[in-house]
């Protein structure tokens, strides 16, 4: 493109010279030089080169190594470029740098040295963040810019994986130590890993947090959640679990299961249409299955070992509002 413009306004002067005999040159300039170069901002297309220079002779300054990721743009609309990097070295399955922010006038260090695999821009809802996955913990880290200044949101560092998962919902994994021996949490037992939910409001984020007052008999206003009930109250787990965890299990192991197992712990709503049930196994162990409001029913989306807890991050947690009783 810049090219063809210089070529156009090579001619153009050409022409000027040409006609400059005549009284009206000033007016035959200005017409030809419109049909040239269309109107164009002759400075349009170096802006963004040169945003990319200083941008990076900006960071040179406070950083040290090598620019090994570099994504510039005017992440939060207000007509100033701003940049993220990382500087030190690239590997095959990761980067081993320092991550930074940059705008016109400094840079700042955002996360020390580590490894990390490439990072990613999401725009959520016309909002632009930068999601940098640690390597080592697989923990999210998450910023935004507002004002041209940047900041660490409140979702950053506390879960691992975090999905942008369309319109203003998101996923992540959280690993707790959830399970309960007579109602006290047990740290002593291995810590599980499950998927929680988020979403996005005024560039804020937020915890789909659940009300865990549910009974059974909420659960069974669903065919497959009376279902659910039947089988463990049965069995002590659901098929699936009991295929997950006691694979091959002898009759003796079947018998014990079935008697220990099946106690409810809690039902819990969450305000996006997720059920999750708490239920004990035997043992001494906790087991969970997720549903998904779908209609006049739900679907089983994932069971496993642990307990869910009514908010990964109580902070950030919004809960379902409670229908007022009839007076």
């Amino acid at each position: 493109m810049l090219k063809k413009t210089a070529a156009a306004l090579l001619a153009v002067l050409m022409l000027i010279t040409l006609c400059s005999c005549s009284g009206s040159w000033k007016n035959d300039y200005e017409d030809l030089l419109d049909k040239a170069v269309g109107k164009v901002d002759l400075n349009m297309e170096l802006e963004s080169a040169d945003t990319e220079t200083q941008l990076r002779e900006r960071l040179a300054e406070y950083g040290e190594g090598n620019i090994i990721w570099f994504n510039f743009d005017d992440f939060d609309g207000d007509g100033t470029y701003e940049a993220f990097a990382f500087m030190g070295k690239a590997g095959a399955e990761y980067m081993d740098g320092v991550l930074w922010y940059v705008n016109e006038n400094y840079a700042a260090e955002l996360k020390e040295s580590g490894k990390w695999h490439t990072p990613e821009i999401v725009n959520a809802n016309g909002t632009n963040f930068l999601f940098a996955e640690n390597y080592d913990d697989g923990l999210t880290y998450v910023f935004g810019i507002e004002n041209s200044k940047v900041y660490e949101t409140a979702v950053s560092g506390n879960f691992s994986h975090l999905i942008y998962t369309g319109g203003r919902d998101f996923t992540a994994e959280f690993t707790s130590y959830d399970y309960y021996e007579d109602g006290v949490m047990a740290k002593q037992k291995d810590p599980t890993t499950k998927i929680y939910w988020f979403y996005l409001e005024n560039g804020e984020f937020h915890e789909y947090g659940a009300d865990n007052t549910l009974r059974r008999a909420d659960l069974r206003k669903y065919p497959t959640g009376s279902e659910i009930i039947d089988e463990i109250y049965k069995n002590g787990l659901t098929e699936a679990l009991l295929r997950e965890y006691y694979p091959g299990a002898d009759e003796e192991t079947l018998k014990t299961i079935a008697e220990e197992a099946g106690y409810f712990h809690s039902i819990m709503l969450r305000e996006n249409g997720i059920i999750n049930l708490n239920f004990y196994g035997a043992y001494e162990d906790c087991f969970y299955i997720t549903f998904k409001i779908n209609g006049n029913d739900v679907d089983v989306i994932d069971e496993g070992r642990g307990f869910y807890l009514p908010a990964a991050v109580e902070a950030i947690a919004t809960y379902p509002v409670k229908e007022a009783a009839d007076s």
